[in-house]
């Protein structure tokens, strides 16, 4: 089919602009994976901010059913095998990223169980109810992070799709996870002050003293917003996060077992990517553990750093 290429240019705009770290890293690869990542990405982007643009004044009951038509506009592209021409763009114009979404789908024969996973997930936030166990964390981040590690393997391996061995297409989910929980502890504040969503787990909130009055408290005290005020950040917060950013380490690490699996122009910006999310925790810390009312990143000297890495990481296996 004939896909536009303002369409792939309106996804590469929305992935420069809303993921940094992403772009930064995956912008080094091939351009026909690269421009296919950005599509998935502004599939995800659309998803959540149906979930999370409370702005907009639209009922949970109305996200669910926008929900709904992004997940029917999906099932469209794979209700006929035979059809080649998998565009919809008049049904679902209202999307300028659609016609490079749908040609990167079919381009590298993406399964449909990535994104189904991502819409039950953003469904899980539209109805947010809190989490109350650590697996729920896990359970959640899976489908609303780990998922994109699915959608995204078959633009990055070195293998055809029906080829990749199921433990690395876990390896991946377990990756997404690990990213998500970062996100986690990086966005604490901004979940609450925006959302009123704390995304911490119950059980380990109880197991440190700690209430989600005690972080809203937080959050409103005018004294964090100066600098250097991070003292009324209490210690057993800080346990917690570490707890739970220990919990978040082990994701990390099963998709080395694979590295030599994926494309080999593809490694560098893979290992890229994971190392900047990886040192978020960092830059969290750096800050005294100011996640309530700053989004911390890491700093370009930090990312040419990461890269270097990620070089000399990708190139033990030439």
């Amino acid at each position: 089919m004939i896909v536009s290429e303002a369409s792939y240019a309106k996804a590469v705009d929305i992935m420069k602009e809303r993921a940094v770290s992403f772009y930064h890293a995956f912008s080094n690869l091939p351009e026909e994976r690269f421009r296919g990542v950005a599509a998935v990405y502004a599939f995800c982007r659309t998803a959540d901010d149906i979930a999370d643009n409370e702005d907009d004044g639209i009922s949970s009951d109305n996200r669910d059913v926008k929900l709904n038509e992004l997940e029917a506009a999906v099932r469209s592209l794979y209700a006929d095998p035979d059809n080649t021409d998998i565009s919809v763009s008049g049904k679902y114009g209202a999307w300028p990223w659609w016609n490079a979404f749908a040609d990167t789908v079919c381009r590298f024969n993406i399964p449909p169980d990535g994104f189904m996973e991502q819409i039950k997930g953003q469904r899980m936030d539209v109805f947010f109810a809190g989490i109350e166990t650590t697996n729920d964390l896990i359970n959640y981040s899976a489908a609303v992070a780990g998922s994109v590690g699915i959608m995204m393997l078959p633009m990055l391996s070195g293998v055809k799709t029906e080829q990749i061995p199921e433990g690395m297409s876990d390896a991946c989910k377990k990756l997404g996870i690990g990213m998500q929980i970062t996100n986690i502890l990086r966005d604490v504040g901004e979940d609450l002050k925006k959302r009123g969503r704390l995304y911490l787990p119950s059980d380990m909130m109880i197991e440190h003293g700690l209430k989600k009055e005690d972080l809203v408290k937080i959050v409103c005290d005018p004294e964090i917003s100066e600098p250097g005020k991070t003292s009324v950040i209490p210690e057993n917060f800080i346990k917690l996060w570490e707890d739970l950013s220990d919990k978040a380490d082990r994701f990390y690490e099963p998709y080395m077992k694979y590295l030599h699996l994926f494309h080999p122009d593809c490694r560098v910006p893979l290992v890229a990517a994971a190392l900047n999310y990886h040192a978020i925790a960092d830059a969290v810390r750096e800050s005294g553990y100011d996640c309530f009312t700053r989004r911390n990143y890491t700093s370009e000297q930090k990312r040419t750093e990461l890269l270097s890495r990620a070089c000399e990481i990708s190139g033990m296996l030439n």
